[in-house]
């Protein structure tokens, strides 16, 4: 689910003081309670950033000691990294005494700054970061953003499923027979303007059956539920109402976002429904969307676990 990733570059020659601290992991579950797979990438010097920088360049935030190991400088660093075309928010800390000052004369595109300093510096500077995160992520208030997230997101979903049923055909047992016999009654009843093309399914293998245009993300859903249903796990946990639900947190969100325009109210932009309804997309509907996802991404894999046990 790259869509759903929140990726971090921290660089810092103590870094382990942090981690002590568990400051790390407490951004994590701040991304996670986003609706975001988080993933924090740490460096103690700057070659090693820019090394890994040549092959990775996708990080949503950098954090950056302004003093590094060797007598680097974060700032250098940071100039470096833009020279790379990278224009990553940063966030520069330091320990030292004066930092406001230092502050004033560094470099100021997308760039932010925290003195490290005094009893509530560590507390100050979670909040901080908690700011920078959410300003990162406002961009996917967007149209254009948001949509583009849950269609790529669902389409990958949309081969997680395809996935779990091929792996399943492939065992050519009586329960794989039984659900390919469902599909095919499936599509074929949904299909009257292509009875023609639906009367010739049962001559077709069952990769080519899920192929068809006419096998949409809604049948195979139905199908996933179908599987739960033969291998008797329809209504157990976590698998209960799972068409149901899937419809609605997934199929439903990215149809209703298929229909949607861009608006500034108050000062806050929002997706609004086509409708007529004047239904408001927010910040916080946007958090679940990215949570449901995320959820189902999960749910998926264990499903094709459980029905592919041998």
């Amino acid at each position: 689910m790259n869509g759903l990733k929140y990726r971090v570059l921290w660089v810092d020659d103590n870094i382990e003081t942090f981690i002590e601290l568990t400051i790390d992991k407490e951004f994590e579950e701040h991304l996670i309670t986003l609706g975001f797979v988080p993933e924090i990438v740490k460096f103690e010097t700057a070659d090693k950033v820019l090394k890994h920088l040549k092959n990775d360049k996708k990080f949503d935030l950098i954090l950056s000691d302004l003093n590094l190991a060797n007598d680097e400088r974060g700032d250098t660093l940071i100039s470096k990294i833009r020279e790379g075309d990278i224009f990553t928010e940063v966030l520069f800390y330091s320990g030292k005494p004066g930092f406001e000052e230092i502050a004033k004369t560094l470099y100021q595109d997308r760039v932010s700054f925290f003195s490290l300093v005094g009893d509530e510096g560590f507390r100050k500077f979670r909040e901080k970061v908690y700011l920078l995160i959410r300003l990162t992520i406002s961009k996917l208030q967007e149209l254009n953003n948001i949509r583009g997230l849950v269609m790529s997101e669902t389409s990958e979903l949309d081969n997680l499923v395809l996935e779990i049923l091929q792996t399943y055909f492939s065992k050519e047992s009586q329960t794989s027979q039984k659900l390919r016999e469902y599909i095919i009654k499936s599509i074929q009843e949904s299909t009257k303007a292509n009875v023609k093309r639906s009367e010739k399914l049962a001559d077709l293998d069952s990769n080519a059956i899920l192929k068809e245009r006419i096998f949409d993300a809604d049948k195979k859903a139905r199908s996933i539920g179908q599987l739960l249903e033969i291998h008797g796990l329809h209504g157990t946990e976590p698998f209960v109402d799972f068409y149901k639900n899937y419809k609605e947190d997934v199929l439903d969100k990215r149809n209703l976002l298929a229909h949607v325009k861009s608006d500034v109210i108050d000062g806050i932009q929002y997706l609004i429904l086509s409708d007529g309804s004047g239904e408001k997309i927010d910040q916080e509907q946007c958090i679940e969307i990215r949570s449901n996802l995320k959820k189902y991404a999960e749910l998926l894999k264990q499903i094709k676990g459980e029905v592919t046990k041998e």
